[in-house]
């Protein structure tokens, strides 16, 4: 997964570093715990090359234009942070900014061609003004529920959590849920990843207030689901059914169902064949083993069985 993480005049400083921050964690745990893991990475994107000045005086330098990132096809979603405000008048002025405007144009343009995108504290009002929350459930800064409210009536809000995902679209509470918005996309990767990832960056995990106040993330975390990849991975090469991986992980099969169903929103089954579909694209990509080679590799007797595990594993993108 490529993140485009846009980058706009008076954004909130921490909210696009710790954005960035957390996925090169990602990318660099990702080395650690398996490399066959897909990458998850970010690029800055904002509507022209100029570095971009945030609201604390830091230049930002920009990787893609808007129109590069639409065109070039290498971003698989589009990451609003906030914007800076010091209230709520001082926030529809932002948002009628030519820039904003701009990034608005932009983002309805993303959206219609069918593609993610994602938002944070205040950012998720440039969302809401393009109209691309409109009969979605969605969250945003617990300070400025009123005014979203009433600004935005068509979208139904959520501040009691502190990320929202609804389709497409991908929305974090308060400055702090950037951290969260981050965690969630590793997690949706891998939450093997993401557990990694939370332990390289949470070097403190005494259970304080703050650090519960921050790590919403950590809070919907799933342990079970988390091993069940884990041994998925390293069983890959061997028959497996669900009763096994429950059997390993001490827990029943109707539980282990349950649990990868709220957290990942698809089956066991599919993620053994998504998982088996990453391991066979890696090793067609890093090897020169013969198709039948890689299917043993995976849990497969042949290459046609290898060829049918990729079709189901794209249909089971459509599920999750």
């Amino acid at each position: 997964m490529n993140i485009g993480v846009v980058v706009l005049r008076g954004c909130w400083d921490s909210g696009v570093t710790t954005v960035l921050d957390v996925l090169r964690t990602a990318n660099a745990a990702r080395r650690q715990t398996d490399p066959e893991i897909p990458a998850v990475t970010a690029v800055t994107v904002s509507p022209t090359r100029d570095p971009v000045p945030t609201a604390g005086g830091l230049l930002v330098p920009v990787d893609l234009t808007l129109e590069e990132c639409a065109a070039g096809g290498s971003v698989d979603m589009l990451l609003v942070p906030a914007l800076s405000a010091e209230g709520p008048a001082t926030l529809v002025d932002a948002l009628m900014r030519e820039d904003v405007r701009a990034l608005r144009a932009a983002l309805r343009d993303w959206s219609a061609d069918g593609r993610e995108l994602a938002a944070a504290c205040t950012g998720t009002f440039v969302l809401a003004e393009a109209g691309l929350l409109d009969g979605l459930q969605a969250t945003t800064s617990w300070w400025l529920y009123d005014v979203f409210r009433r600004r935005y009536p068509g979208v139904g809000l959520e501040v009691s959590r502190m990320v929202v995902r609804d389709g497409a679209v991908t929305t974090a509470g308060a400055a702090f849920a950037h951290i969260d918005l981050a965690m969630s996309l590793v997690a949706r990767v891998s939450p093997q990843l993401a557990r990694a990832t939370a332990a390289a960056l949470l070097i403190d995990e005494r259970p304080t207030d703050t650090m519960r106040a921050v790590t919403g993330y950590l809070a919907d975390e799933d342990p079970l689901v988390t091993d069940f990849e884990g041994w998925i991975r390293a069983n890959l090469a061997r028959e497996i059914t669900v009763a096994d991986a429950a059997h390993a992980l001490g827990t029943t099969r109707r539980t282990l169902e349950r649990r990868v169903r709220e957290r990942l929103h698809t089956t066991p089954y599919a993620v053994v064949r998504r998982l088996r579909a990453e391991r066979a694209d890696h090793l067609r990509r890093t090897t020169s083993l013969s198709a039948t080679d890689i299917a043993h590799q995976v849990g497969y007797r042949d290459a046609a069985s290898l060829r049918a595990l990729r079709r189901n594993a794209d249909g089971d993108a459509a599920i999750e």
